[in-house]
């Protein structure tokens, strides 16, 4: 027989956990276009189960692997995409402003670069490529 006081202890205040909080991170590989492979941690709030029990990607979990895949991808093998620019600025945590600043152009070309209505020109193609190496080389660590 439980007294009144055990019962008080084993009861827990508020709402109960939510389950996507108490998923483990989920290790992920993925090969890059020349061959390496790079290993992240998918945080477990953003991954699911599908009905057949594979893992299923939440959007910011596919937005934190396209981050990803933007720092390790050559924009120097053709044109970048405005995704690509998109991704890499907010991969490395910088605004428009920020990256137009590092890439010596206004922060209108970089929003024009984003929206697909202007391609960057082969000198700045060459800046954003410094940029992306320099990142990799001091080690970025992307925000999940």
């Amino acid at each position: 027989m439980t007294t009144s006081a055990e019962t008080t202890k084993r009861k827990r205040k508020g709402p109960p956990p939510s389950p996507k909080l108490s998923r483990p991170d989920y290790p992920y590989t993925m090969r890059l276009p020349d061959g390496r492979t790079v290993a992240v941690e998918v945080p477990g709030r953003w991954v699911s189960a599908d009905r057949d029990g594979t893992p299923a990607f939440e959007p910011e979990a596919v937005a934190f692997l396209d981050k990803v895949r933007a720092l390790f991808k050559s924009s120097l093998d053709k044109p970048p995409s405005p995704g690509y620019i998109t991704r890499l600025r907010e991969g490395l945590g910088w605004t428009q402003e920020q990256f137009a600043e590092r890439v010596d152009v206004d922060k209108m070309t970089v929003a024009r670069w984003e929206w697909g209505r202007l391609r960057p020109s082969a000198p700045s193609v060459e800046a954003i490529e410094k940029v992306r190496k320099a990142a990799l080389r001091r080690g970025v660590t992307l925000e999940s």
